[in-house]
């Protein structure tokens, strides 16, 4: 049993870089260099004294010997996380105070906090919408959640949660009155802006090369603003298959076109190890874990 143990990080490295088919996203999952993934899986190859990947360039797939072993690793770290995650239920307790970006925490992050707690009852999280994100510790608030330019820079664990990728959208009569010859003319489309023109601007320089409209229309102070205003048949607005999810089902808001561009990413922070709660760790591993399937229909 010792000397199967001993190779338990070097399975979990196998197991990530299976399900992934990447060295690299597994690298990135486990918060370690390719180099460590890929010393971790030849030290299990020597082990078992066969290849568990068949190798192509970059590429990796599972071999023969790697698909027989990857169900019962698989089936048995899940049965290492279900028991941990059991305890975990019922013993873990405190408050966390999460700071958020004022439309993820109410479009996106309230309803995932309401989950988490239904989880583990135990923890009370108190959830403070900041359109300028506090000082982690100083301010008594254990994470933030934010655009990641907006993040600390140094002196804080961060974490990718995901990306908006924004296309045009906007009101149903709004959309009557663009469309003409099946088309919208961009050089007059009424445009909605959330904090400054620079999205619209990224948009129309991919898009509409040479149009300045983007230097038009009404800027809004956050996000959440934005997207009401795009409500109210102020204008277009680039919308988000996340934040955007109710006015998209609804039929508040029709996507006009197929065009999109990277907006913003969303990231975590917390504080360096020795000052996080435990319950940090669990919230952010939990709430990691759902981004990782995260089903962007309304919800």
């Amino acid at each position: 049993m010792t000397t199967y143990l001993r190779h338990l990080n070097a399975l979990r490295a196998f197991e990530a870089a299976a399900r992934h088919q990447s060295i690299s996203k597994a690298a990135d999952e486990l918060n370690v260099s390719h180099s460590v993934v890929s010393q971790h899986v030849k030290n299990l190859e020597d082990w078992f004294g066969t290849d568990l990947f068949v190798r192509s360039g970059n590429r990796i797939t599972l071999s023969a010997d790697g698909r027989t072993l990857l169900p019962r690793v698989s089936a048995g770290f899940q049965t290492l996380t279900d028991a941990c995650s059991d305890l975990l239920r019922a013993t873990q307790k405190g408050t966390l105070a999460i700071s958020a970006e004022p439309a993820l925490a109410s479009s996106w992050l309230r309803k995932r906090i309401s989950e988490f707690c239904e989880e583990f009852p135990k923890v009370d999280v108190d959830l403070r919408p900041d359109w300028r994100p506090p000082v982690l510790g100083k301010d008594l608030v254990d994470i933030i959640i934010h655009f990641e330019t907006r993040l600390p820079a140094t002196g804080a664990k961060r974490h990718r949660l995901f990306p908006l990728n924004g296309y045009p959208a906007c009101a149903p009569p709004v959309r009557e009155k663009l469309f003409k010859d099946g088309a919208v003319d961009w050089r007059t489309a009424p445009l909605v802006h959330d904090n400054g023109r620079e999205i619209w601007q990224k948009w129309y320089a991919a898009h509409e090369p040479g149009n300045d409209q983007w230097k038009q229309g009404r800027v809004h102070s956050e996000l959440s603003l934005a997207i009401g205003a795009a409500v109210d048949a102020e204008g277009v607005f680039l919308a988000d298959d996340i934040l955007c999810a109710k006015e998209l089902k609804s039929g508040d808001l029709v996507r006009i076109d197929d065009r999109e561009i990277l907006c913003v990413w969303y990231g975590i922070a917390t504080q360096r190890k020795t000052a996080r709660k435990p319950a940090v760790d669990t919230f952010v591993g939990w709430l990691l874990d759902r981004v990782t399937t995260l089903d962007r229909a309304p919800g």
